[in-house]
């Protein structure tokens, strides 16, 4: 039971945190790239990281109301939609999960079904798909162990940075080993100079590996979404941007971040071999 119910508190924090978040800004419409990405994060880990968890537990319980709630949370992402809009869905899941919450940890029933397969092992992957000269593997196996140092120590920030690197060098080590490097090159998503000509490698930046991988099909448009997420949250490494934007990566953030990173992790990997 403790897992079910260390997933909905974490549920019922990053929805708290989103409406804080959502409401500290005071245009009645949120059109701004990086909070209608955060908004996806937040109901892409719920369904994708906390509710397998919520699911499995022995009691069943009603997940229809949580759903709905963040299903129109994700719905409307898909405009510009009202700031109002959003705030009532964040409060319709933090109502629905209390519910749910009250229902797990008050019943007779502790028998918890197996985790489900869904859930997100902190242990390293296996790199090698990627990355085949040893020596890089265990680079990345190190700095997958010094994030969760980072989110074990507080130190949000940094770990949010080091997820951002992690993933970008996962992304470049996928590029580099496709076996077909002009549709990674042609793609539509690829970034091109003034002239029109696709960019060197070397200049690619962590958006444009993110586009790319999703347009080849090497992740799901919900991770391509999130993935952005850790992109933009990443930049808060520059003192002036937390300054001008007012907002620090909290714990929450930092966790939800994980999940993201360690779901895209798994699909990148997962890709491996496929054509492109």
């Amino acid at each position: 039971m403790s897992d079910t119910l260390a997933n909905i508190d974490a549920a019922i924090t990053e929805v708290n945190a989103a409406r804080q978040a959502l409401l500290r800004r005071k245009t009645k419409q949120v059109s701004a790239a990086d909070e209608i990405d955060r908004l996806k994060s937040v109901a892409y880990t719920w369904f994708q990281t906390h509710r397998p968890f919520v699911c499995a537990h022995s009691t069943c319980p009603d997940l229809t109301a949580v759903d709905a709630a963040y299903r129109a949370l994700m719905q409307a992402t898909g405009g510009h939609a009202a700031r109002k809009t959003y705030a009532d869905a964040l409060r319709d899941a933090k109502q629905s999960l209390v519910t749910a919450r009250t229902l797990v940890a008050t019943t007779l029933s502790t028998t918890p079904r197996p985790k489900p397969a869904t859930g997100t092992a902190d242990t390293p992957p296996n790199f090698a798909p990627l990355a085949v000269d040893p020596r890089m593997q265990t680079i990345l196996n190190r700095r997958w162990g010094e994030v969760q140092q980072c989110i074990g120590a507080s130190a949000h920030l940094a770990a949010t940075v080091m997820m951002g690197g992690l993933l970008e060098s996962l992304l470049l080590a996928r590029i580099s080993s496709s076996p077909n490097m002009s549709a990674v090159f042609t793609a539509g998503r690829a970034p091109h100079d003034k002239a029109g000509k696709t960019l060197p490698l070397s200049e690619w930046k962590l958006v444009n590996m993110v586009e790319v991988a999703h347009e080849l099909r090497w992740i799901t448009k919900s991770a391509k979404d999130v993935g952005n997420v850790l992109r933009d949250f990443r930049n808060y490494i520059h003192p002036h941007k937390e300054y001008t934007d007012d907002l620090a990566i909290s714990e929450e953030d930092a966790v939800m971040f994980w999940e993201v990173t360690k779901a895209v992790t798994r699909q990148v990997l997962g890709s491996c071999g496929k054509s492109p």
